[in-house]
């Protein structure tokens, strides 16, 4: 995945995935739940792609990826502890429909979302400060682009989920500590490990 950039016309990190620009369709999600769907017309840039949209008002892009098959997952992972594993073939379409509305689920913040082909592992930090790793796998996958998800980290005391990261992208010194299963509080970071 590329580091995010920001777009000139909406002050936004975006989220964009390495080599977007090589498939033929390029998808991008927002703000306000859509996804627009881009035909790769050898465009040479993120932004030459981000222009061909007609965002809503106070609409954001928040992450771009591209596909030739429509094959694998999109990941979204939320607020409330609940992460989602939707059928990328869900956002595929017979016309070439530009716009599709409700792309992921909305009762709860987003907070990360990924297009993967195998499932990888994923940590989540809560808001007091727990750790849970969990693989995708453990997740079942659904049709419906709207799914609330499955509950990962349950709450505590009004406990939130703040991050998911891939488990790649931090760093444990036993990783597998913080393995358990689903719909659990997790445990507390270690001293040293940097997430």
């Amino acid at each position: 995945m590329e580091t995010p950039e920001l777009h000139p016309h909406t002050e936004v990190a975006i989220k964009i995935d390495k080599n977007v620009l090589t498939y033929s369709e390029v998808l991008v999600f927002t703000t306000l739940y859509n996804v627009y769907k881009i035909q790769n017309e050898a465009f040479s840039s993120n932004s030459q792609i981000l222009s061909q949209i007609s965002f809503e008002a106070g609409e954001k892009p928040i992450y771009m990826t591209g596909t030739s098959t429509y094959s694998g997952y999109l990941i979204a992972a939320f607020e409330n502890g609940k992460v989602a594993k939707i059928n990328f073939s869900s956002y595929e379409t017979e016309t070439k429909r530009k716009k599709l509305n409700s792309a992921y689920g909305s009762e709860s913040k987003l907070i990360f979302i990924e297009h993967i082909i195998d499932d990888i592992d994923l940590v989540a930090l809560s808001s007091i400060n727990k750790v849970v790793l969990f693989n995708t796998s453990q997740i079942n996958p659904v049709g419906s682009r709207t799914t609330k998800g499955f509950h990962v980290v349950k709450a505590k005391d009004g406990s939130t989920v703040l991050k998911v990261k891939k488990r790649e992208d931090v760093k444990f010194a036993d990783p597998e500590y913080y393995r358990k299963g689903l719909n659990t509080v997790g445990y507390y970071l270690k001293p040293g490990d940097e997430f």
